[in-house]
C-alpha cells in the first residue's frame, strides 16, 4: 500500500501492542520517545491500516535495510494468542488530543541511509505530525507525536511523548 493514499483519510484512532519509552542504550539522533512493535491506524468508516517495520532487500548479497510496511488489515490484527496467553491492541494514549487527525500531507525519508524508506510522516492540515520510524534495534517501531489538539488555542501545545 502506498502512502499516498492515506491523503484525506481521517484517523480515529492509532492502537499498539505495547508502547514503551527507548531504551537509554538504544538513544541516538534517529530515537522517537515512543517504542512498540506496530501499530494499527483506524480510520472512519472502519477501515485497519497497520504500519510495521520490516526489512528490504535492495542488493542480493547485502544485508537487508530497514523499512516500514503499510498494509491494509483486518480486526484479526487487534488481537492474537501466543503461548496460552491473549494478547490485544490498545489506544496510543499519546494521540489522543489530535484525534481525530485528517491527514493533508505526508513525507517519507530514510534517516537511517540505508537506501529505503524507514520514516513516515503524516501531516494534518494545522500541522500536527505522527511520526512512523523503524528504529534499532531492528523491528522496533519508534512513535512521536507533535501538534496541538483539535479546537484548541492556535498556540502549538507539548503531547506527552513528543520530543
Amino acid at each position: 500500500m502506498e502512502t499516498q493514499s492515506l491523503i484525506g483519510k481521517v484517523v480515529l484512532e492509532i492502537l499498539n501492542p505495547l508502547c514503551e519509552p527507548v531504551h537509554p542504550a538504544w538513544a541516538n539522533e534517529h530515537t522517537t520517545p515512543i517504542a512498540t512493535s506496530m501499530a494499527v491506524l483506524r480510520l472512519t468508516g472502519g477501515e485497519l491500516i497497520q504500519l510495521a517495520p520490516c526489512e528490504v532487500e535492495l542488493e542480493p548479497g547485502k544485508y537487508p535495510s530497514l523499512s516500514l510496511s503499510l498494509q491494509a488489515c483486518d480486526s484479526s490484527a487487534l488481537q492474537w494468542v501466543g503461548n496460552g496467553k491473549t494478547y490485544s491492541m490498545r489506544p496510543l494514549v499519546e494521540a489522543a488530543d489530535l484525534l481525530p487527525f485528517t491527514v493533508s500531507q505526508f513525507k517519507e525519508s530514510d534517516p537511517l541511509g540505508e537506501g529505503a524508506i524507514s520514516e513516515v510522516v503524516l501531516l494534518s492540515p494545522d500541522g500536527s505530525q505522527l511520526l512512523f520510524r523503524h528504529l534499532m534495534p531492528p523491528m522496533t517501531l519508534g512513535i512521536e507525536v507533535t501538534g496541538q489538539a483539535p479546537n484548541n488555542s492556535f498556540k502549538p501545545t507539548p503531547l506527552r511523548g513528543a520530543a
